[in-house]
């Protein structure tokens, strides 16, 4: 008795400080906002034109026929979540983009651990093992990193996930409040991240596997050797029946919500699906979506700062990552293997199976098509985050085991402390707009002469800058965005704006100096002539011209 109340204080005990951590973390950031990825910032130019009056999930892109003028382009490759609800937050509570995003952060994480938590004891773990899954969730790089570097959907994506699943594995029968689930599910989880939809299908088969055979399996049924007419038993016909009905019920919700997605967002814009290129099979291919429980569960990924995508150069060669995703790979596979013989329940092993294969059949054909989705763990998340409980279930078996857990977990806490207090620290000194987010890749000088100037013009002038980061502290004009790296070396040499619009200022990284984009993007803008230049700062030129 006094050994089981010592073990429910501790799962609450160890509970109530991971808590405390990402609170205190929370505050930190909300002192210190972090920095952002390219990616939420498209989003939040969305919602700057909301601010003014413009329609839902609209982007203003001045048009290069004539840049006198515009159009509005629906921005469907990301999902709306990653700026709306900061933008929900920033307009509850008055604050700007930067202390919004910090909020959006910290509500995030605190509402996906306590999902992860109740999901993990649905799925049959211990109060205790589902608290140490969490605290170390917890410690993972990929938990830390949105603290220092927001990501846009992903944190959305880990508050929604969990919730979903334990949802998915809460219903006994087929039910109206079912249906109703399935249906919001989808739309809820769209919100948060377009890439939940492999997953949204994945809990669907789920919740049909699950409740199928609930409905299915009293004695004698499956068929056994000693009950060989079976298969023509008015029981087994029953629990065909059973199947098909639940799968015709569960559908109807489940392609309701899909159809609403494409019609009212999906079809009326591109998306990172979207292109058609020619298969192309590569070793990572395969072997990458092979690797996710491992890849994705414990930083691996994030460890080597990536291994096929590196877009801050590469930390070891591409045979070297090849041979790694290989031996992730059969260990994913062995744990698999071990998992589903000595799972604590048939739920997890239902889960994570399914997930593990839908995960890996939707990326290979992802890759194979070679659509604009990169080789990062993070879109495999939920392989590894599922992946956890199960690795320490089977750690706490023996005393061995268990003894090197703690050992490995505690290189993780280090690894993540060191991480946080140098990026942290890093946001420290980073120079800020008006946006209050951290400009880690542009210096004061030049944010506050972009602001400077921002300031003196009111939608007569025109921004060209090469990354839509610096486009967020830009509030008064409009802007054209130069993404040369999305850029195939055909769609950059093909540039050309025409028409004028006031005066134009071009920001243009030292590089683009030195290697001459500089002098291609100028030419590009055809009806400006006579440009001059300012050098801000070490690493930035502003070059400027007048109609």
């Amino acid at each position: 008795m006094l050994l089981s109340l010592h073990k429910d204080r501790s799962h609450r005990i160890l509970l109530l400080f991971v808590c405390l951590c990402i609170v205190l973390l929370g505050i930190m950031i909300f002192a210190v906002p972090p920095g952002i990825d390219p990616d939420p910032c498209w989003g939040f130019l969305v919602m700057h034109g909301m601010e003014q009056g413009n329609q839902f999930n609209l982007l203003l892109i001045p048009d290069a026929g004539n840049i006198a003028k515009s159009h509005y382009a629906f921005l469907s490759w990301w999902s709306p979540g990653q700026y709306l609800f900061p933008y929900l937050l920033k307009t509850l509570f008055g604050v700007n983009t930067g202390h919004a995003v910090s909020l959006t952060i910290a509500i995030c994480n605190l509402l996906g651990l306590a999902g992860f938590y109740q999901l993990f004891k649905q799925l049959g773990f211990t109060k205790w093992v589902a608290a140490l899954s969490i605290a170390f969730i917890a410690s993972q790089l990929f938990f830390i990193w949105p603290f220092v570097y927001y990501p846009g959907g992903e944190v959305l994506l880990f508050a929604f996930i969990g919730w979903f699943l334990y949802g998915c594995f809460s219903f006994k029968k087929i039910t109206w409040q079912l249906l109703l689930f399935v249906f919001f599910a989808g739309l809820l989880g769209f919100f948060s991240k377009s890439s939940v939809l492999w997953m949204y299908i994945a809990g669907v088969v789920c919740i049909w596997i699950n409740i199928s055979i609930n409905e299915t399996t009293d004695p004698p049924y499956p068929p056994t050797a000693t009950n060989s007419n079976f298969l023509n038993s008015p029981r087994f016909k029953k629990g065909i029946w059973h199947w098909l009905r639940n799968g015709m019920l569960l559908i109807v919700p489940f392609i309701s919500a899909l159809v609403i997605i494409y019609i009212f967002y999906l079809s009326r814009g591109d998306n990172p699906v979207s292109g058609q290129r020619q298969f192309l099979i590569r070793p990572e291919t395969f072997s990458f979506p092979l690797a996710s429980p491992i890849l994705s569960g414990f930083s691996v990924d994030e460890l080597f700062d990536g291994l096929i995508y590196q877009p801050d150069g590469p930390k070891v060669s591409y045979h070297m990552a090849i041979f790694i995703l290989i031996v992730l790979a059969i260990c994913s596979l062995v744990y698999m293997v071990f998992i589903i013989r000595l799972s604590p329940g048939k739920k997890y092993s239902l889960a994570i199976l399914s997930f593990y294969v839908f995960g890996t059949v939707f990326f290979s054909y992802i890759y194979l098509k070679q659509s604009e989705v990169s080789y990062e763990s993070r879109h495999f998340r939920i392989i590894g985050l599922l992946t956890i409980p199960g690795f320490i279930y089977l750690c706490f078996k023996t005393k061995i085991t268990r003894v090197l857990f703690f050992m490995m977990w505690m290189v993780f806490i280090v690894i993540e402390f060191n991480f946080f207090k140098t990026e942290f620290n890093g946001n420290i000194k980073a120079s800020r707009g008006s946006s209050g987010l951290s400009q880690r890749l542009y210096d004061a000088a030049t944010v506050s002469e972009i602001i400077k100037i921002d300031h003196a013009h009111h939608n007569d002038a025109i921004f060209v800058v090469t990354s839509p980061d610096i486009a967020t502290e830009i509030n008064n004009n409009r802007v054209i965005m130069i993404d040369d790296e999305n850029m195939s070396d055909q769609e950059f040499s093909n540039l050309k704006y025409a028409g004028t619009c006031g005066p134009i200022y071009i920001l243009m990284p030292k590089g683009y100096v030195n290697n001459g984009k500089q002098s291609h993007i100028i030419k590009s803008f055809i009806s400006y002539h006579n440009f001059t230049f300012k050098q801000l700062s070490p690493k930035y030129y502003l070059y400027y011209a007048s109609n």
